[in-house]
């Protein structure tokens, strides 16, 4: 008979644990995140397999934290990144036709945040889009901060 050792304070997750985690944050309710001084865009884009069946999702917030609008679509087949820039750009429209004139983006997606960051080529009509604009801070932010648009997207994935 093997002797489980007893877990420390502090210690390393199971993978079981892990999951159980993961699955608790993904689909809790969905919050929005605290209003900041420009206008935010929730952007998140998701593939059932990779690729996949795809969709985006963008939620606009007001500086006080009100949703101004949020659209979700489906983009029929893709990868997780392509979906991932498909939900940006549809949140810089978004952005646009409010008539805002800076905007903070916000993604789960540290790929597509990096690339708009430094500029990389895969990025190019978002960055295009992002010129309609006098400022757009790109921020990163986990997956459990996005829900309002995650809970968009698997809407439309998982009917």
């Amino acid at each position: 008979m093997t002797r489980r050792r007893p877990r420390r304070k502090g210690g390393t997750l199971k993978d079981g644990e892990r999951r159980q985690l993961a699955r608790a944050s993904r689909h809790g309710p969905a919050t929005l995140p605290e209003p900041g001084d420009w206008p935010l865009l929730l952007c998140d884009g998701g593939s059932r397999g990779n690729p996949g069946p795809a969709a985006a999702a963008a939620v606009l917030l007001s500086t006080d934290g009100g949703v101004v609008e949020q659209q979700a679509e489906s983009i029929g087949h893709a990868t997780a990144a392509e979906a991932e820039y498909r939900a940006i750009l549809l949140g810089l429209q978004l952005a646009q036709r409010h008539g805002v004139d800076q905007v903070e983006v916000r993604s789960d997606s540290q790929l597509a945040i990096d690339a708009l960051t430094r500029g990389a080529p895969a990025a190019e009509e978002v960055a295009a889009a992002a010129r309609a604009f006098t400022a757009v801070r790109w921020r990163w932010h986990p997956r459990g901060a996005n829900e309002a648009a995650d809970a968009l997207v698997r809407a439309l994935l998982w009917p």
